[in-house]
C-alpha cells in the first residue's frame, strides 16, 4: 500500500488505508472538509470515517479543485514537530512546547492544557490553530520568575481529543500524563510546585489529569459532558463517533472513587450554560467534596466562552499561590467567593 494516496470523495469510504500515512482527498466545495461537514451530512460521515481510522486534517488547498489533506496519527506528531519553526517538541506521540526560565533553573512547573480556539480558527485545516491555542500567552510575566511552562498540544479527534482517549488513540490519556511526569523529572520539580491549568476543553484536560496524577490544578469551567454542544450546536466539537464514551460517563467514573489527593480549584459561573453539568457531575460526585468550587458572577458573562476572560485575575492569583506551594485555606476561599459575587 502506498505511503500517500490521492482519493476522490466518492472512493474514500471503500479505500484500503491500512498502511497509508497521508491521504489527499478531492471533494466538492470551496473550503476544507471540516468546514464543509458542518452543513453537509455526507461529507461529515466521510470525515468521521477517516478520523475513525486515525487520520487528522492538516492542510487544505484549492488550486484546481478542493483538496483536504490528512496525516495518520501514528505519523502526525513527528511530522508536525518537524515542519514547525516555533520550538514544538514531540515525545511518545505527544507534542508540546517547553519554555524554561531565562536566567536560572526551573523550580516550578505550570502545565497549560489548550482550550478550543476562537470560532474563526476552530475548523482551520492547520494543526497549530486547532490543537494548540496559546492560552495565558503572557504567563511568564505573571508567574514566579523560576517557573517553567509546559504547553501540551491536544493532537487528536477533529477539533481536539480533550486530552482523553479516542477510538483511534486509545492510550492518549496515559501518554499525556506520562509526559507531565517526564518533564517534572527532567527539570527536578517537586509535585507541590507543579500546577495543571486549563480553561474549557483545557479545563477538562487539567481536571482529568489531576485526578490521574494527584497534581494540583486550576480548572476554569471544564466541559464535563458532550450533551450541550451535541444538542445546541449539532455536535460542533465533533465528539459523536470519535470517542469511546461521552465525557459525562468519563468524568462521572473518574469522580466516583477516591483519587490521588491534590488541591483542585474549579472556577465556574452560574451564568453559564455549563452550570448544570458542573453541578450534577462534579459537585454531586464523591470526589466533589475534595474540589474547591468558585462561582464567578460578572456582568460580562453571558455564555461559557466568557468565563475564562472574566476570571483572569482570579486565575492568576490561584496559580501563583499554588506554584509557590501555598495552600488556599477555607477563609481565603470564602473571601474569593464573596469577591466574585455580583
Amino acid at each position: 500500500m502506498a505511503l500517500a494516496m490521492d482519493l476522490d470523495a466518492d472512493d474514500a469510504a471503500h479505500a484500503d488505508l491500512a498502511e497509508t500515512r497521508f491521504v489527499h482527498l478531492r471533494h466538492p466545495g470551496d473550503s476544507n472538509l471540516i468546514h464543509l461537514s458542518r452543513r453537509d451530512p455526507q461529507l461529515k460521515a466521510l470525515l468521521l470515517h477517516l478520523v475513525g481510522q486515525g487520520f487528522l486534517v492538516y492542510k487544505f488547498r484549492n488550486d484546481d479543485g478542493a483538496v483536504t489533506s490528512f496525516v495518520h496519527a501514528k505519523a502526525a506528531p513527528r511530522f508536525w514537530a518537524r515542519h514547525t519553526q516555533f520550538g514544538l517538541r514531540e515525545h511518545d506521540d505527544v507534542c508540546y512546547l517547553l519554555e524554561k526560565p531565562a536566567h536560572a533553573p526551573a523550580r516550578r512547573l505550570l502545565v497549560v492544557f489548550s482550550s478550543i480556539p476562537p470560532v474563526d480558527q476552530m475548523y482551520d485545516a492547520g494543526f497549530s490553530a486547532r490543537y494548540l491555542a496559546r492560552n495565558l500567552s503572557q504567563a511568564p510575566k505573571y508567574m514566579p520568575w523560576d517557573t517553567a511552562i509546559l504547553r501540551i498540544a491536544d493532537l487528536g479527534g477533529v477539533v481536539g481529543a480533550f486530552y482523553t482517549d479516542t477510538l483511534a488513540q486509545p492510550d492518549n490519556e496515559a501518554r499525556v500524563s506520562a509526559l507531565i511526569t517526564r518533564v517534572m523529572a527532567e527539570l527536578d520539580i517537586e509535585p507541590r510546585h507543579t500546577v495543571l491549568y486549563g480553561a474549557s476543553k483545557g479545563g477538562s484536560g487539567a481536571l482529568l489529569h489531576s485526578l490521574r496524577t494527584g497534581l494540583n490544578a486550576v480548572c476554569v469551567e471544564p466541559i464535563l459532558s458532550d450533551d450541550y454542544y451535541v444538542r445546541r450546536y449539532r455536535d460542533s466539537h465533533f465528539t459523536c463517533g470519535v470517542f469511546p464514551r461521552d465525557k459525562r460517563e468519563l468524568f462521572s467514573a473518574a469522580l466516583a472513587t477516591a483519587c490521588p489527593p491534590a488541591r483542585r480549584l474549579l472556577i465556574y459561573s452560574s451564568q453559564s450554560p455549563q452550570l448544570p453539568y458542573i453541578r450534577d457531575i462534579a459537585m454531586a460526585s464523591a470526589e466533589g467534596r475534595n474540589i474547591a468550587f468558585i462561582d464567578v458572577q460578572n456582568p460580562a458573562i453571558s455564555d461559557h466562552p466568557d468565563v475564562a476572560p472574566a476570571s483572569l485575575g482570579l486565575q492568576v492569583t490561584l496559580l501563583n499561590q499554588l506554584l509557590c506551594g501555598v495552600d488556599v485555606d477555607p477563609a481565603q476561599l470564602d473571601a474569593l467567593r464573596a469577591a466574585n459575587r455580583s
